[in-house]
């Protein structure tokens, strides 16, 4: 497959959830969760293959627990600028759990740094004093060709699973289970109770999730307002990107101001494949000569031919399919504001290993599939 990014107004991005990468002898969660040779070989295969065929410029990684290892298959796939923040929890020697971020460029790095929620911000909004993020989002400052330097972020948000840890012990079920008069209502008594607990599970880890994408984005703006320079968020969000718990990411309202309204423009995120379809109309607009009428219709075939497609899930629980990761571009990628610098002009989710696998070949590669964006760069 050719590589788009070899042209030099042409950079690729990507964001792809390794699903436990860790090279043996260390397991992930569970003393089990250790990978044959074997099993480690076709890990690390499945993503070169992935980069061989996609060739991405910039890569964010989410669960990353080998960091070493991944920086030297990194390197050894052309990628000479790869950085992590954080490390894992180690447990007994090798069992391991809080995976980190991590990120692979082409192009050189001029900071790299972890964001950490401030504490007078998480007191204002009445969480936990020891609130942190699940994970450390991890922000790198990129020399992007003809662009210049932008800001990456790199984020992997608390999942749904319910989140337990913090909710009172189940007192309520030991005493009402040792007044049962059989068996049955006992049961009764549980389930009522695990389910009490579950909603209670749930709501905590959307509070947690939810908190993260508006701290984060505080974070964003004031980087933002400091230097200007264009920013790309990319990762597991574990969320649908039109939910409540993420819509400070994308929030393109003052509420009660209606002043100054024109220069908030300048501060929102877009989804990059909201852009890629917008893009498509742009295409059908352009003036071309003779000559590159038949390569400017052979584009807009192809793009056209992706976008009348529904968009595809990255990553399915039992039979439904839903769109966890995601790639959001500030306004200077947005051919709309005044101020933008590129266009996307490309948007691929590579799922076959998720709706047509092979034993042999996907065995151990992800639950999630990577989201690609190509930019088209007009200065």
């Amino acid at each position: 497959m050719a590589n788009t990014s070899t042209k030099t107004n042409r950079v690729k991005l990507a964001s792809f959830n390794l699903f436990n990468y860790i090279e043996p002898p260390l397991a992930y969660y569970d003393f089990e969760n250790i990978y044959s040779a074997e099993q480690w070989q076709k890990k690390q295969s499945w993503l070169a293959e992935f980069l061989a065929q996609h060739q991405p410029d910039i890569i964010g990684f989410q669960e990353v627990f080998s960091a070493s290892a991944l920086d030297e298959q990194m390197h050894a796939a052309g990628y000479e600028h790869f950085a992590t923040v954080g490390e894992p929890t180690v447990i007994d020697d090798y069992i391991c759990r809080d995976p980190v971020v991590g990120l692979g460029s082409k192009f050189p790095f001029t900071e790299v740094t972890a964001i950490e929620a401030e504490a007078e911000y998480i007191h204002a909004l009445g969480l936990n004093p020891n609130f942190a993020f699940s994970r450390k989002p991890l922000r790198a400052t990129v020399q992007l060709p003809l662009i210049g330097l932008c800001d990456i972020y790199v984020v992997h948000f608390k999942s749904k699973r319910p989140h337990l840890d913090e909710l009172p012990a189940a007192k309520f079920v030991q005493s009402k289970v040792t007044q049962a008069t059989n068996a049955s209502s006992a049961a009764l008594v549980n389930f009522g109770e695990l389910l009490g607990r579950n909603s209670l599970g749930q709501w905590a880890s959307s509070i947690q999730r939810g908190s993260e994408a508006a701290l984060l984005f505080h974070a964003m703006l004031q980087r933002r307002i400091e230097t200007n320079q264009p920013m790309i968020l990319m990762g597991d969000f574990n969320e649908e990107l039109t939910s409540s718990v993420l819509s400070p990411l994308t929030n393109r309202e003052l509420r009660f101001e209606k002043e100054g309204l024109g220069q908030l423009a300048n501060f929102p995120l877009t989804d990059a494949y909201k852009l890629f379809q917008q893009g498509l109309q742009d295409l059908f607009g352009v003036k071309a000569t003779d000559s590159s009428l038949d390569e400017i219709a052979a584009e807009e075939e192809r793009m056209l031919a992706k976008a009348r497609a529904s968009r595809a899930p990255t990553h399915y629980y039992g039979a439904s399919g839903n769109v966890l990761d995601y790639i959001l571009l500030s306004a200077d990628f947005d051919p709309s504001f005044d101020n933008s610098v590129a266009e996307v002009c490309d948007y691929h989710t590579e799922d076959r290993h998720l709706v047509n696998p092979s034993f042999e070949r996907d065995s151990q590669s992800s639950d999630h599939a990577p989201v690609t964006c190509t930019l088209r760069i007009r200065r």
